[in-house]
């Protein structure tokens, strides 16, 4: 191969490479104030919050039970805080499950999560899908589940149809993968999962997110 030839392949190489970068979902054009960080890093709930504040960064699968009670017991506490501006709160959706109860339930919740987002109504949606979590595990979800959760969370209108189209679409399967990779790279191999300035809370203290709904400010607080 001549010259030329060697200098035009290196280019269609570059060109392939480009297009694919550009067309992941590593950086995602979110319509409220969601923010979705780089490298499957997590969505930034308050990123107009400072880094003065106690940074919360919850790890969740939507097909586990724990993830459900922590949802049902403290979620409610913890997105006071971050829409007070108390904390500042990033959500991983991760997917492992998918694997070890033979579907996709926790991938496409988690795409669904992320549409959200588009909608301004991550919390909300977080909260509604959670109520509606099967009984039985593994039982999974259904995308009318979805669409239901949402309409609850108040998407409504033009955005209820975005979402329902990012959805069916699988839009964010790319990040979504992304955030499983980039939390098992970061040795989170279970969940619910909470950090606080980059360190896991105990045990204890996750029990007792479990359980109370007030364990949470007395947990800020001991930040503090």
């Amino acid at each position: 191969m001549g010259l030329i030839g060697v200098v035009t392949a290196v280019l269609v190489v570059l060109v392939a490479v480009l297009v694919y970068l550009g067309s992941r979902s590593d950086n995602l054009e979110a319509s409220g104030s969601v923010d979705a960080l780089p490298e499957g890093g997590g969505l930034v709930l308050n990123p107009e919050v400072g880094d003065d504040v106690p940074q919360v960064h919850i790890y969740d699968d939507f097909q586990c039970p724990f993830c459900g009670q922590l949802e049902a017991t403290s979620g409610e506490t913890i997105s006071e805080a971050a829409a007070a501006g108390d904390i500042k709160l990033t959500y991983t959706f991760m997917s492992f499950l998918d694997n070890s109860l033979g579907n996709d339930s926790s991938s496409r919740a988690a795409n669904a999560a992320v549409c959200s987002a588009d909608a301004d109504r991550l919390s909300e949606f977080v909260s509604s899908l959670f109520a509606r979590q099967p009984v039985q595990e593994g039982t999974g979800y259904e995308n009318e589940t979805f669409f239901d959760a949402a309409g609850e969370a108040g998407i409504e209108g033009d955005a209820l149809n975005t979402f329902t189209s990012c959805v069916e679409t699988n839009q964010y399967a790319d990040y979504v993968s992304d955030m499983q990779t980039r939390a098992t790279q970061d040795e989170v191999t279970s969940s619910p999962v909470v950090m606080i300035d980059g360190e896991p809370i105990t045990n204890e203290q996750l029990s007792g997110l479990l359980q109370d709904p007030t364990s949470f400010q007395d947990l800020i607080a001991s930040q503090e």
